[in-house]
């Protein structure tokens, strides 16, 4: 599949056959809630854009939960590089920078075996996101990571009123 993006309108044009691609994440539901999923390499994390690729989570949503899944296992040159999951607007103003999977939470421990789960319990889990619509940031402690690779699930319920 190839996609571009007009330089005017920020428009996206598709061609081919439509995938999901999990970089800027993917959308899914039930009847009450919500989740998304975004897969992601050591060298490519997620960041908020202004392409309007990535997934938005809507204002005023209730966070529910928040895990990482370590596909491939992350490892840096210092050895010590954590993760910090959270939401910024699509502007890069921060929502809560740790609000969904703290430092603590994603160690170089944690994230370093392949398979590993890590159940976020950041301030913003089980709570509001607020007026803003938030999109996934991933930052590490130390930009020094040379492989790894994981998933952020994200769940989710906001009233459709």
């Amino acid at each position: 599949m190839g996609f571009e993006i007009d330089a005017k309108r920020g428009v996206a044009n598709y061609y081919g056959v439509r995938t999901t691609n999990g970089k800027f994440g993917a959308e899914g539901e039930d009847d009450l809630y919500k989740w998304a999923v975004w897969d992601f390499d050591y060298n490519d994390l997620p960041t908020y854009g202004s392409n309007n690729l990535q997934h938005v989570i809507p204002a005023n949503a209730t966070i529910v939960s928040a895990e990482l899944i370590v596909d491939v296992a992350f490892t840096s040159t210092s050895t010590t590089t954590d993760l910090d999951v959270g939401l910024y607007t699509s502007a890069g103003v921060a929502i809560d920078a740790d609000g969904l999977i703290t430092v603590s939470e994603a160690t170089q421990t944690a994230i370093g075996t392949a398979g590993n789960r890590v159940n976020g319990a950041g301030a913003l889990i089980n709570k509001s996101i607020g007026s803003s619509a938030g999109e996934l940031k991933v930052t590490p402690s130390v930009d020094d990571l040379t492989a790894g690779a994981g998933r952020i699930i994200v769940k989710y319920v906001y009233n459709k009123d």
